[in-house]
C-alpha cells in the first residue's frame, strides 16, 4: 500500500555562490519552506523544471547543466537566498 502525502508544488528562485535557479520545489501542504529545506536529513533537495543561470564569474566553469534541466538536485548548503517567485503559480498535489 502506498501513502501519499499531499505536497504543495512552489516556484522558486535561489540563489548560490555559482548560480542562479529557477524551479520548482515540493513542500508539504501548509508546510513552511524553510522547515522543509532545514528537515532535509541527505541535504539535497530535487528542483524539477530547473532553468540554471550561471553567474558571469563563473562561467568558465559551467558544469553542463546551464539552461533548462528537467530535474536538479541541489545541496542545501549552496543556498545563500531562496524566495517564492511571482509569475508561476502554486499547485496542491499528491505526490
Amino acid at each position: 500500500m502506498t501513502i501519499k502525502v499531499p505536497k504543495e508544488k512552489i516556484y522558486v528562485k535561489i540563489k548560490t555562490r555559482t548560480a542562479n535557479v529557477l524551479g520548482y520545489i515540493y513542500v508539504m501542504t501548509g508546510g513552511r519552506i524553510i522547515d522543509y529545506v532545514n528537515s532535509q536529513n541527505n541535504k539535497f533537495i530535487p528542483i524539477t523544471e530547473a532553468e540554471v543561470f550561471p553567474l558571469k564569474s563563473e562561467s568558465k566553469s559551467d558544469s553542463g547543466i546551464s539552461g533548462k534541466n528537467d530535474l536538479i538536485i541541489l545541496n542545501v548548503k549552496d543556498i545563500e537566498m531562496l524566495t517564492t517567485t511571482e509569475g508561476k503559480h502554486k499547485e496542491e498535489l499528491d505526490i
